[in-house]
């Protein structure tokens, strides 16, 4: 068994289409296809993913940090909002 920290590789196959489904969550909202499928991993057994704090607000600096001006940012912001579960 893995002890936290630790991680094992696993090949998979899927349908051109999957992938490229994939892809497209990968570039809107995660920075890699792993952690896409990791996270639906974890979806799909009931597990909610650990999310360190500073990695997080290091990812979603790295996303807007090469937009052209504020507008686009407030435009990228917009239009990959994730509100679920805030209030």
């Amino acid at each position: 068994m893995a002890r936290q920290g630790e991680s094992v590789v696993l090949t998979l196959r899927v349908p051109p289409i999957l992938d490229r489904r994939i892809e497209v969550v990968a570039r809107r909202k995660r920075p890699t296809k792993s952690a896409v499928l990791r996270q639906a991993l974890q979806n799909a057994f009931g597990e909610a993913p650990k999310v360190d704090p500073g990695v997080e607000a290091r990812r979603q600096s790295l996303l807007v940090s090469g937009r052209a001006s504020e507008r686009d940012v407030l435009q990228f912001t917009q239009k990959t909002l994730d509100d679920k579960g805030w209030r």
